[in-house]
């Protein structure tokens, strides 16, 4: 279930790690297609998501720039880690983002308020 997926020009480095339940999306998400590069990878984290977990499960989205298909699909992939908390999960969000970098900003704290359960941290980075 592990996997490890890296960055492109136009597509993020993608991880899980099912052993230190930390899943990571870092760089930038743009692909030519869209369904094609994120399909398996999701399918993959909706499985682990689905399942009971006896730690903290944290996700970290270390992202530059990502279009509005990448977008939709951080959105659909919040609601399942959303999901998985409401089950009873502890579920962790850490929205990295560089300290002038307000847009980034902006979209961690929108895509903060979808979620209820899940704890969600803006992290301010130099």
């Amino acid at each position: 279930m592990n996997f490890e997926i890296q960055a492109t020009p136009r597509t993020p480095f993608l991880m899980l790690n099912t052993k230190s339940y930390r899943i990571v999306l870092e760089g930038e998400s743009y692909p030519e297609d869209t369904k094609k590069f994120y399909d398996e990878p999701m399918s993959t984290l909706h499985k682990f998501l689905g399942m009971d977990h006896p730690e903290n499960v944290v996700s970290q989205f270390k992202l530059k720039y990502f279009n509005s298909s990448s977008a939709k699909v951080l959105l659909d992939l919040f609601l399942v880690i959303e999901e998985a908390a409401v089950r009873g999960n502890k579920m962790t969000i850490e929205w990295h983002f560089t300290k002038d970098d307000d847009n980034m900003r902006e979209l961690g704290e929108e895509f903060s308020e979808e979620l209820n359960q899940a704890e969600f941290k803006l992290v301010s980075i130099p």
